[in-house]
């Protein structure tokens, strides 16, 4: 008996430590919301937690083919966001479940990514209370947390003072302008930094820059052919929205150059040598 009351609190303790956060995304689309970015934050700041299942869907619309296609879509959008966010999900189980499991009636319900995490213990749990007694109190410092909104508008006003303040020569990285996973869409999220991008070739006509790619986690060098399309994505864009041809260019460097070498041992080495970067070609 006392061996299955063991069991039973055990057991008790195990799912209690685990819980469900399911990412919604609208009709068609692969693309996360910011309000779905919030709701990863949010969760991970209460409570720090790893990912050890993701399970993607789909609504009935659609051949249970293309719902596949989408549901492993959503995923990599989703696993891409928990690496921008460096939450660990390495050894997640990944099922690509689609339309086959219905579990609501309503399409925007089951149009979802759901997260199946683990709790991570605090520090502090770690800590013996003898220590902690011995302790003289300290007074809680109240960090301000940015909303992502803020801290890509804070991302913005850097990118404007290195545009203008640089000289002919310089390479810097563009913060936090991220794309959809092992593709040249660019997250919405980080169109502020493109308008900004925009704005300072808009105000200083003698600014000429030059946009590099780079990927990660690919050992050949030589495979640029992804990380040439996103740095084009970028020359497109300003080209589209009146930037004189002449005053940019554009390379691929795949995997060429890490920030940290290969194969990246974290989620944040991953994300640092996924970037874009300027070359100031020419100084305002």
């Amino acid at each position: 008996m006392r061996i299955l009351f063991f069991l039973v609190v055990l057991f008790s303790n195990f799912v209690a430590a685990q819980k469900t956060i399911s990412i919604y995304f609208e009709l068609d689309e692969s693309s996360i919301s910011l309000e779905e970015v919030k709701k990863l934050q949010v969760n991970y700041s209460s409570a720090h937690y790893k990912v050890i299942e993701i399970h993607g869907y789909c609504d009935a619309r659609g051949s249970i083919a293309y719902n596949d296609t989408l549901a492993q879509r959503r995923m990599n959008a989703v696993l891409q966001k928990l690496d921008d966010l460096s939450i660990s999900h390495e050894k997640a189980l990944q099922k690509v479940i689609g339309e086959r499991q219905l579990e609501f009636l309503s399409h925007a319900q089951n149009r979802r990514v759901d997260l199946v995490v683990e709790m991570l213990p605090k520090i502090e749990d770690s800590v013996s209370t003898t220590v902690i007694k011995k302790k003289e109190p300290i007074e809680p410092i109240i960090e301000e947390t940015l909303t992502p909104e803020e801290q890509i508008a804070e991302e913005a006003d850097q990118l404007e003072t290195q545009l203008t303040q640089s000289k002919a020569g310089t390479v810097f990285k563009i913060k936090n302008l991220n794309f959809v996973f092992n593709s040249d869409e660019i997250e919405i999220l980080s169109l502020p930094l493109l308008d900004k991008l925009l704005e300072v070739m808009h105000s200083f006509p003698k600014l000429e820059i030059e946009v590099h790619g780079y990927i990660c986690c690919n050992p050949d060098p030589n495979d640029t052919k992804l990380s040439i399309r996103r740095a084009h994505k970028i020359y497109r864009y300003l080209t589209q929205n009146g930037i004189d041809a002449k005053r940019l260019g554009y390379k691929g460097f795949g995997s060429s150059n890490p920030i940290f070498p290969l194969p990246e041992k974290s989620e944040a080495e991953k994300a640092a040598n996924r970037r874009v970067e300027i070359l100031i070609k020419h100084a305002i």
